[in-house]
């Protein structure tokens, strides 16, 4: 029954899955077997909108629709439509909210650039629509790349095309003030009146050097390791708030981490842009260079297309994107996903990338890009309970650009390499605790002997860091690890049962996999085919 229950959905599941031996793991997790020597799986199964409980709406009607021809955009002509794009978005935030809608046909943004010039979005409720992928449907043309705003800006923070952004991220701090543990929905705060107003909460355990050692499971950390060796370790995690009752704040999902009062955790409102969307829309950039590698800002950041500042309960999905340096950035976001995403083209410099953000889920995308995205999907920045599901870069591999994300989850990804990670070397390790890679198919060249914790290497980047990493049904190309520097490893050359731990743990969890996740995959199959 349990392989009849995942080819219902679609013909995508493989059979080879069906006669997988299910995962010793797996059977811990469930309680089905407790054997000590076996780690406990976090539960990765709160990524994405609503937290994976519900999909995403295909329906609106509470929001207007605002028709960016009626604010002056004429599709197929040579004429910048970006001042009409803008004045739609303007008037829908007036209004509290509504549907930007684009009719079919090409519309042209950042024509003749003269300054930094992004079309902004500063208010909930605001979604960016096109009439689709195909025949008839939506696309948005990026003429010029995005300019710095000052000379010599780091590449990393020229502006994307599109910015979603909240006004204000924050409330006062107050502290927590009773130990928590991981799992828990319960904290106490000194001063609740705070929250009184707030729907959202974030936590923060500013850096600290004395959870170090616990954060690196006993790991030697490498000399040029700055932040770690000199500030120590922070840790950072939004919530939706359930209830209060005096200084008791009960939240909608579990704690990431162990809070400890002696680690000065604080607590402030959370305060993200709510329901924003960009969905079926083709955006058609021109980076046409051969890509280079923090050549420059151009190649780096300067064609870049979706970025997403402080939302929650958010969407990109069902997108299609050609000759751009990065697609999607979501940064200090919460329980969002990007999903449905096809990129091709020019390869350039990212995939998507999710920063300090929580229970964001990244998956079905595809990189058919000549030369691959040079960075895969990606989780880091102090990013956790997060999870990349079902993506394919037969190219690269996926990525953790440092700075200390915690348990995140890569399920049935599909990629040429283990991890193709970035970061600056005085942000590392790459990944703390709680990395789970599951099911992850290689199709590159062999690795043999890859070490996630290597103490030694060419230069000042000595490879890919994450602490104790758990492996389970990695397969494809010829693999190996050193043992030592894995925190268990199963199933090392074929897949295990069940396919998506992601899925398996929503299902484990709700009693029944959600409908969204069967229509999801359908519509991606489809997708695929064009």
């Amino acid at each position: 029954m349990k392989c009849l229950f995942y080819l219902f959905f679609s013909s995508i599941f493989s059979i080879s899955f069906c006669n997988a031996q299910e995962a010793i793991i797996w059977k811990k997790f469930t309680g089905e077997i407790n054997n000590p020597e076996v780690p406990i799986l976090f539960d990765y199964s709160y990524a994405g909108y609503k937290l994976g409980e519900t999909g995403i709406p295909d329906r609106f009607k509470h929001l207007k629709v605002y028709n960016v021809v009626d604010f002056g955009a004429v599709p197929n002509d040579s004429v910048s439509d970006q001042e009409a794009i803008q004045k739609a978005i303007h008037a829908a935030e007036k209004e509290e909210g509504g549907i930007v809608f684009f009719p079919s046909g090409t519309f042209l943004v950042n024509v003749n650039p003269t300054k930094t010039n992004p079309i902004t979005i500063n208010n909930s409720n605001i979604i960016l629509k096109g009439s689709g992928l195909g025949t008839g449907g939506t696309t948005i043309q990026m003429k010029n790349h995005m300019l710095q705003r000052y000379p010599d800006e780091p590449e990393w923070k020229v502006s994307y095309m599109f910015v979603f952004s909240a006004k204000k991220s924050k409330g006062a701090s107050t502290h927590i003030t009773k130990n928590a543990q991981e799992g828990h929905v319960v904290i106490e705060v000194e001063h609740p009146n705070l929250f009184q107003k707030s729907k959202y909460i974030q936590l923060e355990m500013p850096y600290n050097l004395d959870a170090v050692s616990v954060a690196l499971d006993g790991k030697t950390p490498r000399p040029h390791w700055e932040n770690v060796i000199k500030k120590g370790v922070s840790f950072i995690e939004n919530h939706e708030i359930e209830s209060i009752n005096g200084n008791q704040i009960t939240i909608k999902d579990p704690l990431i981490n162990n809070i400890s009062t002696s680690e000065n955790w604080q607590a402030h409102p959370y305060i993200p842009l709510e329901n924003v969307g960009v969905e079926d829309i083709y955006f058609k950039a021109n980076f046409n260079d051969n890509y280079v590698h923090h050549k420059d800002y151009i190649h780096d950041n300067a064609w870049s297309i979706i970025a997403m500042n402080t939302v929650a309960m958010s969407w990109v999905r069902r997108c299609r994107f050609s000759n751009i340096t990065g697609a999607v950035s979501l940064n200090n976001s919460y329980a969002s996903s990007i999903l449905m995403l096809l990129v091709d083209g020019n390869g350039g410099h990212k995939l998507t990338n999710v920063t300090q953000s929580t229970r964001v889920l990244t998956g079905l995308i595809s990189d058919a890009t000549n030369n691959g995205q040079f960075h895969g999907a990606a989780m880091s920045h102090k990013t956790s309970g997060s999870v990349i599901w079902r993506v394919k870069t037969p190219k690269q591999g996926w990525d953790s650009h440092a700075d200390i994300p915690k348990n995140n989850l890569v399920d049935l990804y599909e990629g040429s390499k283990m991890t193709n990670h970035g970061g600056n070397y005085i942000n590392e390790p790459h990944h703390l605790g709680g990395l789970t890679l599951w099911n992850y198919k290689r199709v590159g060249e062999a690795e043999i002997n890859y070490d996630f914790w290597s103490l030694s290497g060419k230069g000042i980047y000595w490879g890919f860091s994450a602490v104790n990493p758990i492996v389970v049904g990695l397969h494809g190309s010829e693999t190996s690890f050193e043992k030592s520097n894995v925190g268990y490893l199963e199933s090392l050359g074929a897949p295990v049962f069940p396919e998506s731990l992601y899925e398996a743990q929503l299902k484990h969890r709700l009693g029944n996999l959600p409908e969204w996740v069967g229509e999801s995959l359908k519509v991606w199959e489809e997708m695929e085919k064009k």
